[in-house]
């Protein structure tokens, strides 16, 4: 394995770790919450898949608390803060509803950000057409 990006596997490990949280935050883990964050990783914050194996193994994400995602949020730009902030709602809404657990973690990671709440707002409506695009037009309502 070659040497990944030490800046590529922050954003990739505070990206797992983020969306790991608002995955269980729900009250339990569906595979297609993991999926989603795999595919968005990849396709909207530009990780490639060596970077992301490398996020997730237990060395990496295990060293990390929810503390230091808030903190690694805090640092990065507003471009890039707010990319996390419309994966993690994306994942929240892959059920079309918010469980309180969902609402606590997406506040405070849009605080940590310092999202002010025009941006905030864009996050969940960028997040909301994501989320309608992915829906089976076939599925019986």
């Amino acid at each position: 394995m070659s040497e990944v990006d030490h800046e590529a596997l922050e954003l990739a490990t505070t990206w797992f770790i983020a969306a790991r949280a608002m995955s269980v935050a729900a009250g339990h883990l569906c595979p297609s919450r993991e999926a989603t964050a795999g595919l968005y990783g990849r396709a909207i914050l530009g990780l490639d898949e060596e970077t992301c194996l490398a996020a997730k193994t237990p060395e990496q994400v295990g060293s990390r608390s929810l503390i230091d995602c808030l903190a690694s949020v805090a640092a990065m730009g507003e471009a890039t803060a707010a990319k996390i902030m419309t994966g993690v709602m994306l994942i929240a809404y892959a059920d079309a509803s918010m469980h309180p657990l969902e609402v606590r973690w997406a506040s405070s990671l849009a605080s940590a950000a310092g999202l002010t709440e025009a941006s905030f707002q864009a996050c969940c409506v960028n997040a909301r057409v994501i989320a309608t695009m992915m829906v089976d037009p076939h599925e019986a309502n």
